[in-house]
């Protein structure tokens, strides 16, 4: 039977690997779960490809476990205009694995728009690919209920800088903003769009 297989996404930034000890955590805490051990991913003595030292570069990570493979790949930031909203109540992406199939399908059904946002039991939950962040006038919130918890949205709670809250798909008018976060996407990339772009698809999974 062949091995649940995983993936972590690492940003590298001019030939540094950024919020790494964030990502070994994460590996161990699903090896711990799935093979009841830990992950050797010391990246100490990884050598980064000489063309891949500088700019903005995605380390992609495959393991079980133990580590499959390593890749590195220049990255770009995708142009995100709008967001189908998607009900989901049975979808579940707890660890970030490659078997990605239950948001592909979703992704099928995001009509003419760039990319989703899930909703779950209601609640706001995460894009295809990433975590969000909401924008008031009383601050920068993430959901409580997201589908997978990131390694940036973990940076920016634990710093201060977002809150994490409930938020209802009722409540998405109190926000003028949503902004997209991950491994790769930092809040100061300004990967954002109004909520007003943010466009319901008929669709639920109950």
């Amino acid at each position: 039977m062949k091995k649940p297989q995983f993936i972590e996404t690492i940003r590298v930034e001019n030939g540094r690997f950024c919020l790494l000890q964030f990502h070994v955590e994460r590996a161990n805490n699903t090896c711990k779960v799935y093979f009841s051990k830990t992950l050797d991913i010391d990246l100490k003595d990884c050598i980064i490809p000489e063309n891949m030292r500088s700019g903005i570069v995605k380390c992609r990570i495959i393991y079980s476990d133990r580590i499959e493979s390593i890749s590195f790949e220049p990255y770009t930031f995708k142009c995100i205009k709008q967001l189908a909203l998607i009900h989901d109540n049975t979808i579940s992406y707890n660890y970030k694995s490659s078997d990605r199939s239950q948001l592909q399908h979703l992704l099928s059904m995001k009509l003419s728009c760039d990319d989703i946002l899930i909703v779950k039991n209601g609640y706001i939950t995460d894009t295809s690919y990433t975590n969000v962040v909401f924008e008031n006038k009383d601050g920068l919130f993430t959901p409580s209920t997201p589908l997978l918890s990131g390694v940036q949205r973990r940076f920016l709670l634990e710093n201060g800088i977002i809150k994490e809250k409930s938020i209802s798909v009722t409540e998405l008018n109190e926000y003028t903003h949503i902004y997209l976060i991950n491994a790769m996407i930092r809040l100061e990339d300004s990967i954002k769009l109004g909520t007003n772009n943010i466009i319901p698809v008929n669709h639920t999974n109950q």
